[in-house]
C-alpha cells in the first residue's frame, strides 16, 4: 500500500531544489508557473522534463504553444517566485512588469535570471495528477549569481561558501509572503 500523500509530501521538504519558473505565453503578456518537478534528462538530444498538475493554466497552454521556457531564478528574484507560484491569484501568475524575451521558439524567456533553457514539446505522458512535458532544449543561456532554493517549505540562498541559509535572513526559511513587490533588478549588465 502507497504511503499517504501527507508522508510523501513531508518527505519530499526533506529535498533542496533550485526554483525554477516555466514561462508560456498569454494574450498581451505572458503567464509563469513556479516548477519544482524539473530534470535534466538527455545530452544527445538535449531534453529535459517538467511536471505541471493537470489543473494549471500553464497546463493547457503549454499543450496548445508546443513550446515553453524554463528559468532558474537568482536569489533576489524570489518575489519574481512568489508572483509565478500564484500567490496573488491568477494574475499574479501573468507576470505584468517582468522583462522576457524570445529566442528560438515563441516561449517568453524572463531577462536577467540565473540561467534559461528555450524548449520545443516533443512529448507528455501520463504522469497520474500531473502531466510530464518533454522538452527539447533549442537554446540556453546564463549568467553568474546566487541560485534562489527551496527547502522545507521555504526559500533559502546560499551563503559565502556554499552554505545555505534562509533567503530572510532570520533563524528559519522564509515562508510565502505576501505578494506584489516587483523584482529587484541588478544595475549592471554582463
Amino acid at each position: 500500500m502507497p504511503v499517504s500523500a501527507d508522508q510523501f509530501r513531508g518527505a519530499l521538504r526533506r529535498w533542496a531544489s533550485g526554483v525554477s519558473v516555466v514561462t508560456t505565453r498569454r494574450d498581451a503578456g505572458i503567464r509563469g508557473i513556479t516548477v519544482s518537478s524539473f530534470c535534466s534528462l538527455s545530452l544527445d538530444p538535449p531534453l529535459i522534463l517538467i511536471c505541471v498538475a493537470r489543473t494549471a493554466v500553464s497546463h493547457g497552454t503549454i499543450q496548445e504553444q508546443r513550446c515553453f521556457g524554463v528559468n532558474f531564478l537568482r536569489s533576489d528574484q524570489l518575489p519574481l517566485a512568489e508572483l509565478a507560484a500564484g500567490r496573488s491569484g491568477e494574475r499574479g501568475s501573468w507576470l505584468a512588469g517582468a522583462a522576457w524575451r524570445t529566442a528560438v521558439t515563441s516561449a517568453p524567456l524572463l531577462v536577467d535570471c540565473l540561467g534559461w533553457l528555450d524548449c520545443a514539446l516533443v512529448g507528455q505522458p501520463d504522469g497520474g495528477d500531473h502531466t510530464i512535458f518533454l522538452g527539447r532544449v533549442e537554446e540556453a543561456g546564463g549568467s553568474d549569481g546566487s541560485p534562489l532554493l527551496w527547502f522545507g517549505s521555504g526559500y533559502r540562498a546560499l551563503a559565502e561558501g556554499g552554505a545555505s541559509v534562509p533567503s530572510g535572513g532570520g533563524a528559519t526559511p522564509r515562508r510565502a509572503g505576501p505578494p506584489g513587490r516587483r523584482p529587484t533588478r541588478r544595475r549592471t549588465r554582463t
